[in-house]
């Protein structure tokens, strides 16, 4: 059974909260051990020469051992779990603590250590000797037994309240850091069955989990955009090739019922649906090749303004037919890495597209230019035409996309136009854009790099 997210993390922090106070026991314990033992140290040994001189001045107070002499220290010292074989000069044995006494009190820990020989003076002489041993094998009193217990089970007693509580605040952070994240695959679980109108709220804070959200969320709409385009894609390619066919098909129908006579205008008639057949197909075919991976550029240093000037030039003469006024500002020289006729087909686009929407007595506007700060060359197309409306600015590029939804071939083409211009112009590094008021105009921006890789 796969365990969740949440459980991993919680259990993850709790061993690493585990692993911290194993660790921090350890080493408190193993540095409370080292005083611990010192202190042992230099209390076995006050202990000694105070026993030591105590019966020192029984010794004296008596003028030699008996068995009554010190009898008192025995038993203390018994009950503090120390052990003394009193021996005089001649190291014979004068009396032994644990044999005075009937019953020690001391708790048994272990075995009896080896005795330590300490010699007894009385006034720099040795009048006899001391052998003290400890019940605790490592010479621990009985209050020495106790504190060292007592010791150990607060460790025990500190390390299970604080596992407890990093349990439960690991579970608390990992609740709190897969929430966020249980959301969102709840989010993408939405995007994959196709709901793609839900959006997920951006965590507190300014993280990783924040930006994650925010890519989500904007690949959301970017979803939401594409599929809104694919849905006109397929409207506009079926209308695109119904019309013609639908025309060919009627004219056809009645020359073949003998409605009509077959005559060189119905053929030519017929003869043009099929030619807006070919160019649909021919303009297919060109957003093909300017969509793919490796598109085929023969970039060659020009002059940006003699390239522009002899575009406007070809089209100079549908601008006068129609009564629109075209101008051309671009008087110093601009050398940029130019494929020339993708340059054209660019250039040729845009300047048909402001021809279609500006009216008699308009005025197109065409600026060569350079932008210093970034090394761009800029080439603005502006025109006093109809605008766009703000809702399809952001479509405008692409395919198949007609701000005039009446979809008139003799206004609004067949919407690949513009793609095209976005390709290319990326294909030479450079980048499109568009600026529109509905009722005052439109202006293009192409920014072409002057020094930099371009797609090929």
């Amino acid at each position: 059974m796969k365990r969740s997210l949440q459980s991993k993390i919680a259990w993850t922090l709790t061993g690493l909260a585990f692993a911290a106070v194993i660790l921090s026991s350890w080493i408190l314990n193993a540095t409370d051990r080292y005083h611990f033992l010192q202190y042992v140290e230099q209390n076995q040994k006050l202990r000694n020469d105070r026993i030591t001189e105590v019966l020192a001045k029984a010794y004296e107070r008596s003028g030699r051992w008996e068995k009554t002499i010190g009898i008192d220290v025995a038993h203390f010292s018994e009950l503090e779990g120390v052990h003394i074989h009193l021996l005089d000069a001649q190291r014979n044995v004068v009396w032994k603590s644990d044999e005075l006494l009937e019953k020690s009190s001391q708790p048994k820990t272990g075995k009896e250590d080896s005795f330590e020989v300490i010699p007894i003076k009385s006034k720099d002489t040795i009048i006899g000797y001391a052998e003290i041993s400890y019940t605790d094998p490592e010479s621990y009193s009985t209050l020495d037994w106790h504190y060292k217990q007592a010791m150990r089970q607060g460790m025990f007693n500190t390390i299970f309240p604080v596992l407890l509580l990093s349990l439960g605040v690991s579970l608390l952070l990992s609740r709190r850091i897969t929430r966020p994240l249980t959301e969102m695959i709840r989010l993408a679980g939405q995007m994959r069955k196709g709901n793609l109108g839900i959006r997920i709220e951006n965590p507190p804070g300014r993280n990783e989990l924040t930006q994650l959200a925010e890519s989500l969320n904007h690949l959301a709409d970017e979803l939401q955009k594409q599929d809104k385009l694919r849905r006109n894609l397929t409207a506009d390619v079926a209308h695109e090739l119904r019309t013609p066919l639908t025309t060919l098909k009627s004219h056809l129908e009645a020359l073949i019922d003998g409605v009509w006579e077959p005559t060189k205008s119905r053929f030519e008639a017929c003869n043009e649906e099929v030619e807006r057949l070919i160019g649909l197909v021919s303009s297919l075919e060109s957003l093909t090749r300017a969509e793919s991976e490796s598109i085929d550029m023969n970039l060659e240093a020009v002059d940006l303004v003699d390239v522009t000037q002899s575009v406007i030039d070809l089209v100079l003469p549908s601008f006068e037919s129609k009564g629109v006024r075209l101008e051309f500002d671009g008087n110093s020289s601009l050398p940029v890495p130019l494929d020339r006729d993708k340059w054209k087909q660019i250039l040729l686009n845009l300047l048909d597209n402001a021809l279609k929407y500006t009216g008699s007595g308009g005025n197109v506007s065409v600026r060569v230019s350079m932008d210093p700060s970034k090394e761009e060359a800029l080439v603005t197309i502006a025109d006093t035409g109809t605008g766009i409306r703000d809702e399809d600015l952001p479509f405008i590029f692409e395919r198949f996309y007609r701000a005039d939804k009446s979809r008139s071939r003799e206004t609004g083409g067949a919407g690949i136009g513009l793609a095209i211009v976005k390709k290319y112009v990326e294909a030479h590094g450079g980048a499109s854009e568009v600026e529109s008021q509905l009722g005052k105009g439109t202006v293009f921006t192409i920014r072409l790099p002057i020094h930099s890789e371009v797609s090929k």
